[in-house]
């Protein structure tokens, strides 16, 4: 190879790495609160600003990747280049203020705009946060610090499911005891996650921009030009571990946006009986899922299997594919919910995955870029077709909202398979890249 990938410093001389990484995990649970609260706010939203579920499906992911998917990239290149904390602290800036505009919006023009800057200010967070990460963990802790992150993702479903859930399941009791705008206690809900947002910012000042890697030769080019031009030379390594995570992704965006839908529409539950459940679901399953995917694929690493993080996302997409149908096919709630705690323990585990293969076999400089540009990829195909996908499979195909169980079942179930075959395929040549660059 080419390209050195890095000199590791003696974990003795790294700075303190469980701070940083929990104010970024913060704030990642921030953002993806705002962005899960949407789905136990569906029939609100929809009755307030009349749109359809196809709509609805569109403000959920496309909305949201049409900016992330514009700036994600340049933001990157700025973030190899310069102060990665800065570039984080700019985008809770935008997503705040974006956040703060969502609960202003009165129809579905004003609320796809207002989604638009959400993605822009969570692109800016994720291919900053995992370059810092990785000057700040040791090594050997690394999955596991990127697991800890991951957390973020779980917590933040849970905030937003129970309590939008709880919410919505007493607008009354809201109503009278805060203030709410234009008499709808959905848009109190924006306003509390844009509060949030201020609150990461105060947090994220509190960390200080780590000092970056030595690298074992001169320093390769750090442009876009030349980040490409890697990807380019491994098309095939990268094409396969890359499709194989924005499978996962699919999954995960999908079930996501549809699981406390089935529940209400196929179980007869209502919002906030459905939010507790997969609010329940994720915070514990997906938090325990998310730190013990790191611990796993750190003790994998640890016994000398360098193709650790494959094995355990092909593992992750077996399971996603038949806890979700087993979900989708029990004719209990109780049974039902069982099974999508199983799920959403899955659900945070691409995140880690991703992040973790992905890093292993980028060089540092251009690891920021790497992930911006898997964030683009997720952005513009998981997170916009995995609701999507779901919807139109409900309007078009099934032509029945009854039938959303069984369109989250097939849309699941195809992108699991997807994602062992795309793995499977890349499996030895990510370790045999891992071994010549530990030599």
């Amino acid at each position: 190879m080419s390209q050195s990938l890095a000199v590791d410093e003696p974990a003795a001389v790294r700075t303190p790495w469980i701070w940083p990484v929990l104010v970024l995990a913060f704030y990642h649970a921030v953002a993806i609160g705002a962005f899960q609260i949407l789905n136990v706010l569906v029939e609100p939203i929809k009755a307030s600003i009349q749109v359809s579920d196809t709509q609805y499906s569109l403000i959920q992911g496309l909305a949201v990747a049409v900016f992330a998917s514009m700036f994600g990239v340049p933001a990157a290149i700025v973030a190899d280049r310069g102060r990665r904390r800065s570039v984080v602290i700019t985008g809770v800036l935008i997503w705040s203020a974006a956040t703060l505009a969502c609960a202003f919006s009165r129809s579905f023009e004003q609320f796809f705009a207002a989604r638009m800057a959400v993605g822009l200010g969570e692109a800016l967070l994720f291919p900053a946060a995992l370059s810092i990460i990785a000057d700040v963990a040791p090594p050997n802790r690394f999955a596991s610090a990127v697991g800890l992150f991951g957390c973020g993702g779980p917590v933040g479903t849970a905030a937003a499911l129970i309590g939008g859930g709880w919410m919505v399941g007493h607008q009354t009791e809201v109503a009278h005891a805060w203030p709410t705008l234009y008499g709808e206690v959905w848009r109190t809900t924006f306003l509390i996650c844009a509060a949030a947002g201020a609150v990461a910012v105060g947090l994220l000042l509190t960390i200080a921009e780590p000092r970056r890697h030595r690298m074992a030769s001169a320093g390769p080019a750090t442009g876009l030009g030349a980040t490409l031009a890697f990807l380019g030379q491994r098309r095939g390594l990268f094409a396969g571990v890359s499709g194989g995570m924005l499978a996962l992704s699919f999954c995960a965006f999908a079930t996501s946006a549809w699981a406390p839908t089935v529940l209400v529409r196929d179980h007869g539950l209502n919002y906030a009986q459905a939010g507790r459940i997969t609010g329940l679901a994720a915070m514990l399953g997906g938090v325990g899922g998310a730190w013990l995917v790191g611990l796993a694929t750190d003790w994998a690493g640890a016994g000398g299997r360098r193709d650790g993080p494959i094995l355990v996302a092909i593992g992750v997409a077996a399971l996603i594919g038949l806890t979700i149908t087993a979900a989708v096919l029990w004719p209990s709630a109780n049974g039902a919910a069982a099974f999508l705690f199983l799920n959403y323990a899955l659900l945070g585990m691409p995140t880690v995955l991703g992040g973790v293969a992905l890093q292993q076999i980028s060089p540092p400089p251009m690891r920021a870029q790497v992930m911006a540009i898997q964030v683009l990829l997720v952005n513009l195909l998981a997170l916009s077709a995995g609701p999507w996908a779901v919807a139109t499979l409900t309007d078009k195909l099934f032509a029945s909202a009854k039938a959303v169980g069984w369109s989250l079942a097939w849309a699941d179930a195809l992108a699991a398979a997807a994602a062992i075959v795309a793995l499977m395929l890349s499996r030895r040549a990510f370790a045999a890249m891992r071994a010549a660059d530990q030599r």
